[in-house]
C-alpha cells in the first residue's frame, strides 16, 4: 500500500534561494528511493509532497530525511510548539478494494 507525506516548510526572510539550493538536493539524495515534488505557495512556503511504495520504506528513509532537515534548521521559521515544518502522513485510499 502506497504511503504519503505532505510536509510544509517556512523559509527564514531573505534564505528563501538558499532553502531551494536545499530542496534541490534532498530531491537528488532521495531520486529513485521515492517520487517527491515540491511546490511553492503565495505565502512564501514549500511543501514537499512525498509518495513512498510502503511505510516501511518511509521508516528506512527517515534518518536520512531528518539529517537533512537539521542541515537546514538555520534557514526555517518555526511553526506551533516549535515545530520545523507542518507535516502530516497517512495510507493512500484503494477505493477499488472496498468494493
Amino acid at each position: 500500500m502506497k504511503f504519503w507525506s505532505v510536509i510544509k516548510y517556512k523559509p527564514k526572510e531573505g534564505c528563501e534561494a538558499e532553502f531551494v539550493d536545499g530542496l534541490k538536493r534532498l530531491k537528488e539524495m532521495f531520486e529513485g528511493k521515492r517520487v517527491q515534488n515540491f511546490i511553492q505557495l503565495g505565502s512564501g512556503e514549500f511543501v514537499e509532497i512525498v509518495c513512498y511504495d510502503s511505510m516501511d520504506i518511509m521508516l528506512e528513509l527517515q534518518v536520512e530525511g531528518l539529517t537533512w532537515l537539521d542541515s537546514v534548521d538555520r534557514l526555517l521559521e518555526r511553526y506551533e510548539e516549535e515545530n520545523r515544518t507542518d507535516a502530516f502522513t497517512g495510507n493512500e485510499l484503494d477505493f477499488h478494494a472496498c468494493l
